[in-house]
């Protein structure tokens, strides 16, 4: 899969227009690529890959029913900030307060997987992770 998501440190993820460096907020050299991507959520966690678009269907809703599916079967998995991460080709943010859940899910994973892209991407997101909880900041995945 081409594509990949820049990781950034912000104080209020949620709002684009809040950027402000001299309260933290920072791109880091960290960057998930494609096939880290691919390989930590199709074959680690096997979430359900998406199914087959239909001519004529209203496009937006296909997104939803393809976002709904793959973080409903992460949230029973009990990965549910992991599976915010759904699409390499959609942003994602995490508020300060969800961080240390989301490093908790991260570390449980990486005890059990082998699988070396999996563990790149794993050791990024707890990289980022660390990051963020060292000014008690939330993270944006930046999609390219």
């Amino acid at each position: 899969m081409i594509g990949s998501l820049q990781i950034a440190v912000m104080m209020d993820p949620f709002d684009e227009d809040s950027w402000d460096t001299t309260k933290g907020d920072h791109y880091t050299d960290l960057e998930i690529e494609g096939r880290e991507w691919e390989e930590l959520f199709f074959n680690v966690l096997q979430a359900p890959e998406g199914q087959k678009y239909i001519d004529g269907e209203d496009i937006q809703k296909y997104y939803e029913h393809q976002e709904n599916l793959f973080k409903e079967n992460l949230t029973d998995k009990g990965y549910p900030m992991l599976g915010r991460i759904w699409w390499m080709f959609r942003d994602t943010n995490y508020l300060p307060s969800e961080v240390h859940q989301l490093l908790a899910e991260c570390l449980k994973l990486q005890k059990k997987t082998e699988n070396v892209y999996a563990l790149s991407t794993l050791g990024k997101l707890i990289a980022a992770c660390y990051e963020a909880l060292k000014i008690n900041s939330g993270l944006c995945f930046l999609s390219d």
